[in-house]
């Protein structure tokens, strides 16, 4: 997935002199391609609630773990993470409750990602 990261590198890339047409098509070739797999991950996840009726990014929401809140980015971060987990599981038929059944799958999302950017 793209992040605000990488977005801010393009956006700093965009204004060198030595940027080309090359430069402009890998970009281009970049985001489009984002793009589609964004839309097959969400079209395989889309609607998607728990037992309790609550979406994917309630769930995220409502994690409690100790320590500093987390930051946007790190939600959209674990969002994104979720929504390609359970994605890959919907190949076999599982499902977020059967996550929910092994694992706070939401929870775990949302501890690696605080873990990496920390």
């Amino acid at each position: 997935m793209i992040f605000h990261d990488r977005i801010r590198e393009i956006r700093a890339e965009s204004e060198d002199e030595l940027r080309t047409h090359e430069w402009a098509d890998r970009v281009i070739d970049e985001l489009l391609t984002e793009a589609e797999t964004r839309h097959a991950v969400d079209a395989a996840v889309r609607g998607t609630t728990d037992a309790k009726g609550r979406t994917l990014a309630q769930r995220i929401v409502a994690v409690r773990r100790g320590g500093t809140p987390s930051t946007a980015d790190e939600l959209d971060r674990a969002h994104d993470l979720l929504v390609l987990l359970l994605a890959a599981g919907a190949k076999y038929g599982l499902t977020l409750d059967d996550w929910d059944w092994v694992d706070d799958l939401p929870g775990t999302c949302r501890d690696l990602i605080r873990h990496k950017r920390h």
